[in-house]
C-alpha cells in the first residue's frame, strides 16, 4: 500500500512539473508566424530564395531562412540584442529554371537594409526588374 502511495504522488509531482513546463507564458521562442520576410518578383511570391542576415556587409550571417512556396521566409534564431538594422543577401536555391541575377541582387543589397524584427516582425522584399533571370535559351 506504501508503494501505491509513492507511486502515487511521484504520479502527481510529475503531472504537476509537465503542466507547468507546458505554460504559454513560460515559452520564449518564437513561433513560424512571428518573423518572417516575403521575397516578392514581379508581385508574385518567389520560392527557393535564401535570406541572409547581416550585421555587415562582409560579415557572417546572423540568421538565415528558405522562402516557402507563398515566399515566406520564416526565420526562427534571432540574435539577442538584435543590430540596429539588417543588410541582407540573397542566394537563389532553386532547380527550376531560374536564378537570382547577382548583379542586380548585389546592387539591391548595398542598400536594402532590414529593420530588427522585434520592431517589425512581418517585412516584405520586393524585388527589381531584371532580379530574376532564366537559366533556359529563348532560341
Amino acid at each position: 500500500m506504501a508503494m501505491i502511495a509513492r507511486v502515487s504522488i511521484w504520479s502527481m509531482l510529475c503531472a504537476a512539473v509537465v503542466l507547468v513546463g507546458c505554460d504559454d507564458s513560460s515559452t520564449t521562442s518564437l513561433t513560424e508566424s512571428d518573423t518572417y520576410v516575403k521575397v516578392i518578383y514581379d508581385g508574385k511570391p518567389l520560392a527557393n530564395v535564401q535570406v541572409l542576415l547581416k550585421q555587415t556587409a562582409d560579415g557572417a550571417p546572423l540568421a538565415r531562412a528558405i522562402t516557402n512556396e507563398r515566399g515566406f521566409a520564416y526565420v526562427s534564431e534571432l540574435p539577442s540584442p538584435e543590430p540596429q538594422d539588417y543588410i541582407v543577401a540573397m542566394e537563389s536555391i532553386s532547380d527550376g529554371g531560374w536564378m537570382l541575377n547577382p548583379s542586380v541582387v548585389k546592387k539591391l543589397g548595398d542598400s536594402l537594409r532590414l529593420k530588427p524584427f522585434s520592431e517589425s516582425p512581418h517585412q516584405t522584399i520586393e524585388l527589381p526588374r531584371r532580379a530574376v533571370q532564366s537559366l533556359t535559351s529563348n532560341h
